[in-house]
């Protein structure tokens, strides 16, 4: 795999350090990520960590994987009141 990801020459930053660099250095892309791309695609259309959890067929959802970026932080708090 690390093989065919070096030759499509497609990069992701890494979120942590690894044999490829630091967090935040461009590291390569993996089927692995594209499974946790879908499941935060998921909760972030349905609302629903259950549905989420079925989907991907885990006994139990594995909460570091699910982040909430900035805009979507920003968007929820308008609608909370004072």
């Amino acid at each position: 795999m690390r093989a065919a990801a070096d030759r499509a020459n497609v990069r992701v930053l890494a979120l942590r350090v690894s044999s490829y660099g630091q967090a935040g250095e461009p590291a390569p892309v993996h089927p692995h990520l594209f499974r946790h791309a879908r499941v935060r695609q998921i909760v972030r259309t349905t609302k629903s960590l259950p549905i989420a959890r079925k989907q991907a067929g885990w006994s139990r959802l594995q909460m570091a994987y699910l982040t909430v970026g900035d805009d979507e932080v920003r968007d929820a708090m308008k609608n909370v009141r004072d």
